[in-house]
């Protein structure tokens, strides 16, 4: 009993912690705010030297947290390193819940979105389909999960060069969205606005066609502003983070940088 008045408290003490940098993560990723993001990174790297500490490196919430930190990571300065730290994350969440579990098959999809945060479009669009049959089977194909994962083999795919197909699945996964989880549903308004960006970059793509080539794709979701590429790195960090509490909260992956968030 002595321990477990202590470790509860611990345990509710690092959630909060963590759910506010994450909170943080994402608005500063959305915004393109760097120095609030470097701000929720390092606080973030925090949190998950306590909970690997105090928790263990194998138990959910640190999983949690360490999920997160690749996350902050990615959209920050250090894009290889969040992609080694998200694989990581998968690996550990497959031999704790099984490759199937829900939080699991979030990781997958998050170390998807990786590979295209790090230039692997092609990749991207491999482990995406995976996950979206995976979640066909295990959640159903209208559930948000699966509905979010379509989109994310769809923006992957038009980093690949293939506008006009991406805009294809987006609008056929924005008709299940509506039909399943309605106008008001974030997820829904989020494939909306997907299928409006892929539609303009595709017609822009075509408009400049005959003055030349077009530029690669770099994406049709330009919406965080990225530090230069020589820009100094912060310190700090490591140089190199779904939710296993939760079934549909995956990995917090904003865009540009991979799957549509879910709500539960």
């Amino acid at each position: 009993m002595t321990e477990r008045r202590v470790t509860v408290p611990l345990r509710e003490d690092l959630r909060a912690r963590h759910d506010s940098a994450a909170t943080d993560v994402r608005t500063a990723g959305r915004r393109g705010d760097m120095p609030a993001l470097l701000d929720a990174t390092r606080r973030a790297q925090q949190v998950l030297t306590a909970a690997r500490r105090d928790l263990g490196p194998d138990d959910p919430d640190t999983l949690v947290a360490e999920g997160t930190l690749a996350v902050a990571l990615l959209l920050g300065y250090d894009r290889t390193g969040g992609l080694e730290l998200a694989t990581r994350n998968l690996a550990a969440r497959e031999a704790l819940l099984g490759p199937d579990h829900p939080a699991s098959l979030a990781a997958a999809d998050a170390v998807a979105a990786a590979h295209r945060e790090t230039g692997d479009a092609q990749e991207a669009v491999r482990r995406h389909e995976d996950v979206v049959t995976r979640r066909t089977r295990v959640l159903g194909e209208t559930h948000p999960c699966t509905i979010a994962s379509r989109a994310a083999v769809a923006i992957a795919r038009a980093d690949t060069g293939d506008l006009r197909g991406a805009a294809g699945l987006l609008a056929a996964t924005l008709e299940v969205a509506e039909r399943a989880l309605g106008d008001g549903h974030a997820v829904t308004d989020d494939v909306r606005e997907l299928l409006a960006d892929c539609r303009a970059a595709d017609a822009a793509e075509r408009a400049a066609e005959p003055t030349g080539e077009p530029d690669p794709p770099t994406g049709v979701l330009p919406r965080m502003r990225r530090p230069p590429e020589d820009a100094e790195p912060p310190t700090e960090v490591l140089p190199r983070t779904p939710d296993p509490r939760e079934d549909t909260l995956p990995i917090v992956f904003d865009r540009p940088s991979g799957p549509l968030r879910v709500v539960r």
